[in-house]
C-alpha cells in the first residue's frame, strides 16, 4: 500500500463521515421539531397527561392496537389464554364458520388458537360427544 491511497481512502472516509454527521444533525433538528409540536399539541389539549389525550383519541377514532386488549377476561392473571374446551356444539360452529371463511379468521374471531382450529379441521375432535 502506498502512503497516497491510504490518504484518500481516509479522505473518503472522512467526506462519508461530514455527510452522514450532517444528515443526523438534520434529523435530529426534525425530531426537536417534531417534540416541540406535541407538547405544544398536549398543552392545547386540556387533558391532565399525554396518556389521557391519547387514551381519548383511541377512544374517538375507534383505532386498535395489536398489543392492547379490548377484552381482558380472555386471559388468565398471568397474561395466557385459558385452555379451549372443546364440547360437541363449539366443533360443529367451527367447522360451519370453517365452510365460509379461512382458519385465520375463525382462530381470531372464536379467540381459539390456530392450532386447535386445525385439529379440529382435520378431524381431531371428531369422537367428542
Amino acid at each position: 500500500m502506498s502512503i497516497d491511497n491510504e490518504l484518500k481512502r481516509i479522505e473518503k472516509a472522512e467526506q462519508s463521515l461530514a455527510k452522514q454527521k450532517k444528515k443526523l444533525m438534520e434529523q435530529q433538528k426534525k425530531d426537536k421539531a417534531a417534540q416541540a409540536k406535541l407538547d405544544a399539541i398536549v398543552k392545547q389539549s386540556g387533558f391532565a397527561s399525554p396518556k389521557e389525550l391519547v387514551e381519548a383519541l383511541i377512544e374517538k377514532y375507534n383505532i386498535r392496537l395489536h398489543r392492547r386488549r379490548a377484552a381482558a377476561a380472555a386471559t388468565t392473571p398471568t397474561g395466557r389464554r385459558k385452555r379451549t374446551k372443546i364440547t360437541p356444539e363449539l366443533r360443529d360452529t367451527v367447522k360451519a364458520k370453517l365452510k365460509e371463511s379461512s382458519m385465520n379468521k375463525v382462530s381470531k374471531e372464536l379467540e381459539i388458537s390456530y392450532a386447535v382450529i386445525a385439529k379440529i379441521a382435520k378431524g381431531g375432535y371428531d369422537k367428542v360427544k
